[in-house]
């Protein structure tokens, strides 16, 4: 640790860590990651004028980013509300709609698609999985997800 008393010292990393941290938000979405910069660089504030060990340092990060994250987190939701829209569709949007699977479907999992109206829309299952190649029905709409149900026809005798 001979680079922290000669040169670049624990203020110095802190900071420029923490401003890593804030410029990676930009490229990793969550918001979580710019709390986690902001107690960084307030440790490297502090740890400029205050003599502690490392142990100390990095308890005081944890702590301010839990702190930042749980204040933050809740003060960013109360301006920035998310709200998930599920409603009943009109005849045009396709519930009863009989669609092409193009990717297997899931049970409450995202990553099925099917084809609707020559696009292809992220679906997911309520009841069980439904293979690509296979024909499903759109009961509802969650945000851009649709929500279907596998359809059976009759065997032809």
């Amino acid at each position: 640790m001979d680079f922290l008393q000669n040169g670049i010292g624990n203020s110095t990393l802190w900071i420029l860590a923490g401003i890593t941290l804030m410029i990676g938000e930009l490229f990793i979405p969550g918001t979580f990651v710019v709390f986690l910069g902001i107690s960084a660089v307030l440790v490297g504030i502090l740890s400029y004028f205050l003599d502690w060990n490392i142990w100390i340092q990095f308890a005081l990060w944890a702590t301010l980013s839990g702190i930042l994250i749980l204040i933050g987190g809740a003060t960013l939701r109360k301006f920035f509300p998310s709200r998930t829209e599920k409603s009943p569709l009109s005849p045009e949007e396709g519930p009863g709609r009989i669609v092409s699977v193009t990717k297997d479907i899931l049970v409450e999992r995202k990553g099925g698609r099917i084809l609707f109206q020559g696009t292809e829309w992220d679906a997911i299952s309520k009841t069980r999985r439904i293979p690509s190649g296979r024909k499903a029905e759109i009961i509802e709409r969650e945000n851009l997800t649709f929500i279907v149900k596998p359809v059976e026809f009759p065997e032809e005798t």
